[in-house]
C-alpha cells in the first residue's frame, strides 16, 4: 500500500480535482459544515476552508492511490493557518483520510469515522 501512495502517476486521482461545497452536516453528527468549500489540484495542492465567514481552514499537499472509488489520501498540511474543520477536532498536519466517490458530484472524505460529504455542480 505505501508503493501505491508514494509511486509515479498523478498526486490525486483525477475524480477528486475540483472545487467542492460540503453538505450541512458529517455523519452521525448534526452540527453545522455546510459553509466548507474545498478546491482539489491535479498536483496535489488543496485547500478545505470556511467559504461563509472567510476564515482559513487547512491547506497544503494530498497524495493518493486511485484504487477506484475507495481509498486514501495522505494530508500534508501547512503551517500556517491551521484550523481543521469543527468535526475532524483532532486532526493533525500529517494525516491520512480515506475518500469514497459516491458518483461523478459526490465524494466523501473520512477521519476517524466521521464523513463529510463534498458535492460539485
Amino acid at each position: 500500500m505505501i508503493f501505491a501512495l508514494t509511486g509515479c502517476g498523478s498526486a490525486v486521482p483525477d475524480r477528486l480535482v475540483g472545487d467542492w461545497h460540503a453538505d450541512d452536516s458529517p455523519s452521525g453528527n448534526d452540527m453545522y459544515i455546510g459553509f466548507y468549500e474545498m478546491s482539489i489540484e491535479k498536483d496535489g495542492s488543496f485547500s478545505i476552508f470556511d467559504a461563509e465567514a472567510g476564515n482559513p481552514g487547512i491547506s497544503g499537499t494530498m497524495k493518493g492511490d486511485d484504487t477506484g472509488k475507495l481509498g486514501i489520501l495522505e494530508l500534508n498540511c501547512d503551517d500556517e493557518d491551521f484550523d481543521p474543520p469543527i468535526c475532524w477536532p483532532n486532526l493533525k498536519k500529517n494525516s491520512r483520510v480515506r475518500y469514497k466517490i459516491i458518483d461523478d458530484k459526490t465524494i466523501k472524505l473520512g477521519y476517524v469515522g466521521i464523513w463529510i460529504t463534498f458535492r460539485t455542480e
